[in-house]
């Protein structure tokens, strides 16, 4: 393992140690992610600033709302490393969803997307929102939908990329069968590894099978059907433009590391993989603003679900 590697396994350790001492009962993913955030944006955590935007958070926002519902420390972070005066993060947020509320009042998956847009100076959230919705419905329409409703994170996260296909539409149908049909993969589990593709660079037919070849590498057959929302960063790793041997070699040399740590024992290969998959993602594309996108989004999938 090179240095700077290395020094991004350590650092990523050492901010979700500082998260888990500081709220010993806190979520591991949650922390994971929240350190994660403080590394894209190259920030030491201030946790008396992060105790101040988890209040505001949860003053701003109703007792129903998915920011106090859904771990409002994640969104507390993603306002204090905006470096914005928290009000005009949450007017920010509040004017993204007066869009989106059109037509998703009840997704809360929206808490994901409106912050993340919220970091981004200048945004246009009408744009946003149309061509998130046209995504959305033309998916609808050829019956290729997730559960809850969940396409209009992924959709959402499509519309704020600077150079987004004009067949992207078409694109994810063909890697969804492709998924489904070539590979035997759950429908929940084909779209997700299709939204994501559909941020990288190739043709759908190589993004596939660069991304299955991973997945097959370092998952086996169980754990993808149990886990399989900790194994959809894999599929953005294969496509990173790394060549395949060097990204399993630094997959394992990362795995190894993490797995001599606290936190990671034998019941817990979804939970390194994801959390190995976090690290080299912001190790060759550290300022990659889809990627961090889809981070935060698998994570917020994966949170959810251990609520329900």
């Amino acid at each position: 393992m090179d240095d700077l590697l290395l020094q991004k396994c350590i650092t990523f350790m050492d901010k979700k140690e500082a998260l888990r001492q500081k709220h010993f009962f806190s979520n591991l993913d949650e922390n994971a992610v929240i350190a994660y955030i403080y590394m894209y944006h190259k920030q030491e955590i201030n946790f008396d600033a992060l105790s101040s935007c988890e209040w505001i958070v949860k003053k701003a926002f109703s007792f129903t709302s998915p920011y106090r519902q859904a771990h409002p420390r994640i969104y507390a972070a993603m306002m204090a490393v905006s470096q914005q005066d928290p009000d005009t993060v949450v007017a920010r947020v509040i004017a993204f969803e007066q869009q989106f509320n059109r037509s998703f009042a009840k997704n809360n998956g929206l808490a994901v997307l409106a912050f993340i847009a919220a970091e981004i100076q200048p945004v246009e959230y009408q744009p946003i929102y149309y061509t998130a919705l046209s995504i959305y419905n033309r998916m609808k329409d050829l019956h290729r939908f997730l559960t809850n409703d969940q396409d209009v994170i992924y959709a959402g996260i499509l519309a704020m990329t600077p150079h987004l296909k004009e067949d992207v539409v078409d694109e994810l149908v063909i890697m969804d069968d492709l998924l489904m049909n070539e590979y035997h993969l759950d429908g929940d589990y084909a779209r997700r590894l299709s939204y994501v593709l559909a941020l990288c660079e190739g043709t759908a037919t190589v993004k596939v099978r660069r991304a299955m070849e991973l997945i097959q590498a370092i998952t086996n057959g169980w754990d993808r059907s149990i886990n399989y929302l900790y194994f959809i960063l894999p599929a953005v790793l294969a496509n990173i433009s790394i060549p395949f041997e060097r990204v399993l070699e630094d997959y394992e040399e990362v795995s190894a590391f993490l797995k001599m740590q606290k936190d990671y024992g034998k019941f817990y290969n979804h939970t390194r993989s994801l959390h190995t998959c976090m690290i080299l993602l912001q190790y060759y594309a550290e300022d990659n603003l889809s990627i961090y996108a889809v981070i935060n989004a698998i994570v917020f999938s994966i949170t959810n679900a251990q609520r329900s």
